[in-house]
């Protein structure tokens, strides 16, 4: 089925918002990009780690807008979304768990290196890397295996309470 990428971003990739385990923590934003440009990038979802309510804000309005296409099909996440949260960021090492928002959602592993983790191919805003998952078993094992590489990382996990819809809001407007 063909997508129509001419509109607003959010027309085409529905979005989640995985609340930060902590205050002093970031939200992740995490859109399922549609099957043509999962296939073409070979992942199914594009994530935003947000350290702010501005750049939140930012990312709203840059989901409002069309993306940027500097030739037909080829999309340009940076110059668009990306840029409203791309600012390089520090402090403490963590690791966080958290169970999908909704239904149907998946898991998600969010790390922040600590500085001597060493450079990695897929990092953002120069020290977060995430991962999906679809089984809980299988985000907590990933999570006991970046506890192993950095043990220095404090980890968040879910409270057992927490349900599949606690913190959690679908639109960013």
């Amino acid at each position: 089925m063909p997508v129509d990428l001419t509109g607003p971003i959010r027309q085409w990739l529905p979005t989640a918002i995985y609340a930060g385990a902590a205050p002093h923590l970031p939200r992740m934003v995490l859109g399922r990009l549609p099957e043509p440009v999962s296939i073409s990038v070979g992942r199914a979802f594009k994530g935003w780690i947000i350290e702010s309510d501005a750049e939140m804000a930012a990312l709203g309005a840059a989901l409002d807008r069309p993306i940027p296409q500097p030739e037909p099909g080829r999309l340009n996440f940076k110059s668009g979304p990306d840029a409203t949260c791309a600012a390089a960021s520090e402090g403490a090492p963590f690791i966080v768990l958290h169970a999908p928002p909704v239904q149907g959602w998946p898991w998600l592993v969010l790390t922040a290196l600590p500085p001597d983790a060493g450079r990695r191919t897929k990092i953002q805003r120069d020290r977060y890397i995430w991962e999906t998952h679809a089984g809980e078993d299988d985000a907590r094992a990933a999570v006991e295996r970046l506890k192993a590489e950095w043990p220095q990382c404090e980890v968040h996990r879910p409270q057992a309470q927490q349900t599949a819809t606690s913190g959690v809001v679908i639109s960013l407007r």
